[in-house]
């Protein structure tokens, strides 16, 4: 017979691929319409005035996530704000954008990752969470932008996601063979976080790359004037 906690896991995992179906749905027929028709009206203005809002919603966020009294409030509040990030994904694909591969399976698979590792399972979750949402705040105003930014997020990228997999690791191991010590969910988390430190070193290199490029070319233009 199912247990009352596997019934409620069963019943999240429902509604998690529901809202994944829907959004991937309402990701192609934008696809479909920006590829026939070209960008949305206003599509790129809005998507700027919502990059402002997300940042300044991850300080605010910030702040409960840090406060001992705010614990079970920042847990919803995290996890949700996960799902709000697909507005940027279609905001930017409606504005005529190019959802990449980092982009697009971040934001795509983000939310199960804060499902398991911070819904279900919450043992250290605001580790991460705290440097995730400081990097959020961070990068959406560098997206709406301030671009002087873009430097420290590497830094503030790398360290996340660094921190992530270190602490995942450590519980992961120290979980091992123990009797009711769930092991699975910081499998679930290394595995992401994981991923997701490959395809972040994937774009802080080819985006060194171009500017190489770019600075390469500058001197050719500089040298023929």
């Amino acid at each position: 017979m199912e247990s009352s906690d596997d019934g409620m896991i069963s019943q999240g995992m429902g509604f998690m691929v529901g809202q994944t179906i829907i959004f991937v749905a309402t990701w192609i027929a934008i696809d479909r319409y920006v590829s026939q028709h070209g960008p949305i009206a206003q599509a790129r203005n809005l998507t700027l005035i919502n990059s402002w809002v997300y940042s300044a919603a991850s300080f605010a966020l910030l702040f409960f996530i840090l406060s001992p009294y705010h614990d079970e409030t920042a847990r919803r509040i995290y996890h949700a704000s996960k799902f709000y990030e697909y507005v940027d994904v279609l905001g930017v694909r409606a504005g005529g954008g190019v959802i990449d591969l980092h982009f697009g399976f971040h934001h795509l698979t983000t939310p199960y990752l804060s499902y398991v590792r911070v819904t279900l399972h919450s043992d250290g979750w605001w580790v991460l969470a705290s440097l995730n949402t400081l990097h959020h705040g961070l990068m959406y105003a560098y997206f709406g932008g301030a671009g002087f930014l873009r430097r420290a997020l590497e830094g503030t990228g790398t360290m996340q996601l660094a921190v992530g997999i270190g602490g995942e690791a450590w519980m992961l191991w120290g979980r091992l063979g123990k009797e009711n010590q769930a092991v699975w969910p910081h499998a679930v988390g290394l595995g992401l976080l994981g991923a997701y430190l490959v395809l972040w070193v994937r774009d802080v290199r080819m985006r060194r790359r171009d500017q190489v490029v770019d600075a390469v070319k500058n001197q050719r233009d500089a040298k023929e004037d």
